[in-house]
């Protein structure tokens, strides 16, 4: 799954931010209980990106550096059919590995 621009700042200040004490007071953070989005999810699509990417999970910190980034998604339906895709791909990769 490739990420666009959006998605790839949003995930990365929210995976910087989750670093932060009180990180559900930083900026992504606040979009992601707005929209009632579990970490679990953009944990998702952060693996996704570290696997077609070949990255490691950290590389995510340094993928995007605005601190003030938008909710990439229009709506709830984009966000979770984009969430899906990287689910089918994993288990797409699962049974490619067994």
């Amino acid at each position: 799954m490739k990420l666009n621009k959006d998605e790839l700042e949003f995930l990365s200040a929210w995976a910087r931010e989750e670093w932060e004490p009180e990180c559900y007071g930083q900026p992504a953070h606040r979009l992601q209980l707005a929209h009632k989005v579990t970490g679990a999810h953009l944990i998702d699509l952060i693996k996704a990106w570290t696997h077609l990417e070949g990255k490691k999970d950290q590389d995510i910190l340094q993928a995007a550096m605005n601190s003030q980034p938008r909710w990439p998604w229009a709506s709830p339906d984009e966000f979770r059919a984009r969430w899906q895709e990287t689910r089918q791909q994993a288990a797409h990769r699962a049974v490619a590995v067994s």
